[in-house]
């Protein structure tokens, strides 16, 4: 008994033991991590009322979430499963010239393909299914790539310091796991380029710090291999591989400044460069030589390449024997940098002209304030540039309109960049962190609000933005002379990790300011200053002594843990909802159904034409090739569908252009009318002759008023003119100019019929200008599936909408709440003609209707026997999928502007 007692005793030791090591801990947090990431990425595929949440109700199988994008690279896994490899030309885009798909990236579509080889051993799966479960896989790798990338930044010697690193990362990790904001791009259904790319991402910037701190030369030279493998493997998958090469270009140059590069460092920064891109530019079309160095991304990275091979062949060869090189008192690592610039300027005017240097100035310039240029550029709204006063909404949550994440991370990275040059006097190192504030503040809120003194685009705005970042340049120049000419070596033993990690974080918020899509680069890593934050005032508070200044530290450690709980609580339950309702909506069913017609009863060789944003969509769920898609291969394409077809003012033109790209059947959605003002700006010529909008207007019940035989219903809402008007008031023409003068809502009054049935009798639109209302007679008013035309007016029409209104569980329609205003200048067009008034005024007979998918709230309703409309208000306007077959004359020819890759030649403005 005794003996079996001291086993158990002994086991139970041992058993402790294994729990008290560090790496068991770590092991176990890490597994917690990952189960908590997968069970957020994969809620889309949970149960959602008996079927997944990402379900196609017409195949009755698994899809994709609501995105447009991840279905084109499911499409080439597809193609790739079933035939083995891509044709060369993809006709299914592009229609008639198709698609090289060695322009594209195909990494990810092969990962989707390896995906389902893998499922499928645990069952049959579809290629849809290892789509939408490709980036839980992902995530799961980001979360170790991730992990193990901040360790390695703060890791050092020492098992506190080992400690330490563990602890932020994992709070870094929890946090960047439950970010809303990084969501979207990394839950189940969405295989995007960016649920794979962020795993290589962290994985390359890891292994370089992996090669930077490894005592071996193989060693370094086998990471930097792999990180460079890494690099390659981001690039073909997103083009935010430019992180990677600024990032680590950045902090290079920076160690190089500081004279922290010797032979093995530059061996390693060339073994990475030379192996990404000779990767990148052996494996895909999408990559030259030339482009990749050339460019202000890449190209800054081969720049740091070559001056550092300038720099060792000037000083380990005989050139470093010249007198002046021997006598001069200059850095030498700033001798090589004058002379790699000297000698790149030469090479560069002599290859491609001085003008290129211009250019890639002017490039700069306008990436720093103007990233966004062009009409399609501007419409698409993910590449719109955003203001801080919008994306600081990315950071909350808010107290009293604060957003907490946001001043946790900046003051984060006050006090680790403070803690950066803890080598330096502390004087020095404290006027250095100030100018940092102010630079940071420079670059943040110049750009505040679109009407706020700092703009982004005002000349105060943009002397704060150059003044406060070349205040910080200025004065670590000056401080870098001062250092060296006294022999301190402060600077140069800031740590390489902390200067790759502010490369990162700068390049981050830069970003963040210049295109609302990379604002989820900075929301993931920004938690690694929030988690250092609280580390840091907790080794604070331990290391100060008792008394006041321990109490205020305490007092400090213990809000900033509180604020970042309240944080970390409203990111999980955010996230957790944004997740589950990440599938499928009511408009993505409407597809699907449309879809399912389009497989069923169109040829195969059928070839559709709409705007591009449906493109893909059509191609994978409709297996029908597109003249347009998301891809924008050919932006000038675009330019024409806009503006002969959506927008086009006669039926010949529209179909001379879908003739030459073989088009047979033309669709338009409902979304498509918010869309107006984008592809009526993109199909305008250069004085914006086609651009224009649809306004809502709601009616306002407080100023109905009764007449003796009706009714006066007022509907508000509207915007600028998008042309000008002459109208006619009492005799006198007043005109109202476009841009100046505005609509600001319809007045109808309604004569009372038979058995509680009225007619509209009137029509009147509202303008002002110069603080004056003017009212004008109304020509057309479309109400309850009839188009009226009083006779006289300004020919637009006021489109009535019926209105879903959901009361107690039961469902009420107001067919007098809504309606769209169809200026004259929309009323030409063909979306307006056709699409919304059926081609009331026959200018358009050869697009007959071939198919009408109504909006499911609509075929619902009629399926409880209410005869609603094609258009409804419900949660915004809901309208059907219509499809048309396209029947040619016979006179139609073909033009070549209509299929040319070359805009240039026909129109003198950027599109």
């Amino acid at each position: 008994m005794d003996e079996q007692e001291g086993l158990i005793e002994a086991r139970k030791r041992r058993l402790f033991d294994i729990v008290k090591q560090r790496r068991v801990w770590v092991l176990g947090l890490l597994v917690i991590a990952v189960i908590l990431g997968v069970y957020i990425r994969s809620m889309p595929m949970h149960d959602h009322g008996g079927r997944p949440g990402l379900w196609d109700i017409a195949r009755d199988d698994w899809t994709l979430g609501p995105d447009l994008d991840p279905w084109f690279f499911t499409r080439y896994a597809k193609t790739i499963v079933e035939e083995g490899s891509l044709p060369e030309i993809d006709m299914m885009r592009n229609v008639p010239l198709g698609f090289e798909t060695a322009r594209e990236t195909k990494l990810l579509p092969y990962l989707i393909v390896w995906t389902h080889s893998l499922v499928n051993i645990f069952g049959d799966y579809s290629v849809e299914f290892a789509a939408a479960f490709l980036p839980v896989i992902m995530f799961v790798l980001t979360i170790l790539a991730f992990f193990f990338f901040v360790r390695e930044v703060f890791i050092g010697r020492g098992k506190a310091n080992e400690g330490k690193a563990n602890v932020i990362a994992f709070i870094s990790t929890f946090f960047m796991i439950v970010v809303p904001e990084f969501l979207s791009r990394t839950v189940a259904g969405i295989p995007e380029k960016e649920s794979a790319a962020f795993f290589f991402m962290f994985l390359t910037f890891y292994l370089f710090l992996k090669a930077w701190k490894s005592e071996s030369m193989r060693g370094a030279g086998v990471f930097a291999v792999l990180a460079g493998v890494s690099t390659a493997a981001m690039g073909l998958i997103w083009g935010g591989v430019t992180y990677v090469f600024i990032t680590i270009g950045v902090a290079s140059f920076l160690a190089f400044i500081l004279n922290k590069i010797r032979k093995k460092e530059f061996i390693i920064y060339s073994i990475w460069i030379l192996v990404s891109f000779g990767l990148l530019s052996l494996l895909s079309q999408k990559f030259s030589l030339f482009e990749m160095t050339s460019s202000i991304d890449s190209g800054l990275a081969f720049l740091v390449f070559f001056i550092l091979v300038v720099h060792f062949v000037v000083w380990k060869t005989k050139i470093s024997q010249i007198k002046f090189l021997e006598d001069t008192k200059i850095p030498k690592n700033i001798v090589s940098l004058i002379a790699a610039i000297v000698v790149g300027l030469l090479l560069v005017s002599v290859a491609f002209g001085p003008s290129f240097i211009v250019e890639k100035g002017q490039v700069i310039n306008r990436f720093l304030f103007k990233p966004v240029v062009g009409r399609w550029d501007v419409t698409v709204a993910e590449n719109r540039q955003p203001y801080f006063a919008e994306w600081k909404n990315s950071f909350g949550p808010f107290i009293q309109n604060r957003p907490i994440m946001f001043w946790l991370f900046f003051i984060g990275s006050v006090v680790l960049f403070k803690k950066m040059l803890n080598k330096i006097k502390k004087k020095d190192s404290w006027v250095l962190t100030a100018f940092y504030v102010l630079f940071f503040f420079g670059l943040v809120f110049s750009r505040y609000a679109s009407n706020s003194f700092f703009n982004g685009e005002n000349f105060i705005s943009k002397a704060l933005y150059y003044i406060t970042a070349l205040l910080l340049i200025g004065s670590l120049i000056y401080y870098y002379a001062l250092y060296h000419k006294e022999g301190h070596r402060g600077l140069e033993r800031v740590r390489f990790d902390y200067l790759l990690l502010f490369a990162l974080f700068v390049l981050c918020v830069f970003t963040a300011r210049s295109a609302v899509r990379l604002i989820m680069v900075l929301a993931v890593v920004a938690p690694i200053f929030v988690a250092y934050l609280i580390v840091e005032c907790f080794s604070k508070w331990q290391e100060s002594e008792r008394g006041m200044g321990k109490n205020v530290i305490g007092i400090i450690f213990i809000v900033v843990v509180l604020l970042s709980l309240f944080a970390f609580w409203n990111y999980y339950g955010a996230v957790k909802q944004r997740a589950y309702y990440h599938v499928p909506s009511g408009y993505n069913y409407q597809w699907q159904k449309a879809m399912s017609w389009v497989r069923d009863s169109t040829p195969e060789d059928a070839v559709f034409a709409h705007w591009w944003d449906y493109g893909y969509w059509v191609q994978s769920i409709g297996e029908r090739a597109t003249v347009l898609d998301g891809g924008n291969m050919i932006t000038f394409w675009n330019y024409h569908m806009g503006r002969l077809v959506l927008t086009g003012d006669n039926q010949d033109d529209a179909l001379e252009f879908l003739y030459n790209h073989d088009t047979t059947h033309l669709l338009i959605d409902s979304t498509d009318i918010g869309k107006y003002g984008a592809f009526s700006s993109i199909g305008s010529n250069k004085e914006l002759d086609r651009f224009s909008w649809i306004p809502t207007m709601m009616s306002d019940k407080r100023q109905t008023q009764e007449t003796a035989n009706g009714t006066v219903m007022v509907f508000q809402g509207g915007g600028m003119l998008d042309e000008d008007l002459i109208i006619n008031e009492s005799g006198q023409n007043i005109f109202l100019p476009a841009g100046a003068a505005g609509v600001g809502g319809v007045i109808l009054e309604t004569v009372n019929g038979a058995n509680g049935s009225f007619t509209i009798d009137n029509a009147q639109v509202v303008f002002f200008f110069n603080n004056q209302q003017i009212r004008a007679r109304l020509r057309y008013v479309y109400f309850d599936g009839r188009f009226m035309d009083l006779g006289e007016g300004v020919e637009g029409t006021a489109y009535i909408i019926e209105t879903i209104v959901p009361s107690g569980g039961s469902i009420s329609v107001d067919r007098m709440a809504t309606m769209i205003y169809i200026s004259p200048r929309v009323m030409r067009g063909f979306l307006a003609q056709k699409y919304l008034l059926d081609d009331v005024f026959n200018n358009f007979p050869n697009f007959p209707v071939a198919y009408t998918e109504p909006a499911l709230v609509v075929a619902e309703l009629r399926a409880q026997g209410l005869g609603v409309r094609d258009f409804v208000y419900y949660q915004g306007l809901q309208g059907p999928i219509k499809i048309w077959d396209v029947e040619y004359t016979g006179r139609e020819k073909k033009v070549e502007e209509y299929v040319s890759i070359e805009p240039e030649k026909y129109i003198d403005w950027v599109l």
